[in-house]
């Protein structure tokens, strides 16, 4: 998976240098470094040099695959009758068709942020709206709230505001 997701990014199979290329060709390497990764290789050891935003996408998606993960983990967990890992215990509120919903949700969003759109934050904001749903499933208010009678009052007519609030105005006025 790393793998993939690294030569997504154009890492390996990427124009190596050494450092004494560096040095004497920098403008040469930093050209190559500005449309993909370049590798500078000194003492054995390999460094990446690639633009910063295709590194902060990079941080963004690693950061992003972890919570993901756990909340798919969670979900399945649930699905066979396991218990999730506690940071996803409110997962148990959702029945078979909403995790499968939920998970479905979640890997498209991800799959277009990894390969299209680099808006990671959708998968966060969809994760956070199931969680909320959940939360509201869990404490029961919905379900109170269903129960309750309703109470029907009747609204005021707002002709009758506005004349009450013209009668008030002249008054103010003066």
């Amino acid at each position: 998976m790393a793998t993939a997701l690294l030569t997504g990014f154009g890492l390996f199979g990427d124009q190596v240098y050494s450092s004494t290329d560096l040095n004497r060709r920098s403008g040469e390497v930093l050209n190559k470094a500005r449309t993909s990764p370049v590798t500078i290789s000194r003492n054995g050891e390999q460094f990446a040099l690639l633009k910063r935003e295709k590194a902060a996408e990079l941080v963004q998606a690693a950061l992003q695959f972890g919570p993901t993960l756990e909340l798919i983990v969670g979900a399945l967990s649930v699905v066979e009758g396991k218990e999730p890992p506690a940071s996803v215990s409110w997962l148990r509120a959702f029945d078979v068709d909403d995790l499968r919903k939920m998970i479905r949700e979640v890997l498209v969003a991800s799959i277009s942020a990894l390969h299209e759109t680099g808006d990671w934050e959708a998968v966060t904001s969809i994760i956070h709206e199931w969680h909320e749903s959940a939360l509201v499933a869990i404490s029961g208010v919905l379900d109170e709230a269903r129960k309750s009678p309703s109470e029907k009052i009747p609204l005021p007519d707002p002709r009758t505001l506005l004349e009450a609030e013209n009668a008030l105005a002249p008054a103010s006025r003066g």
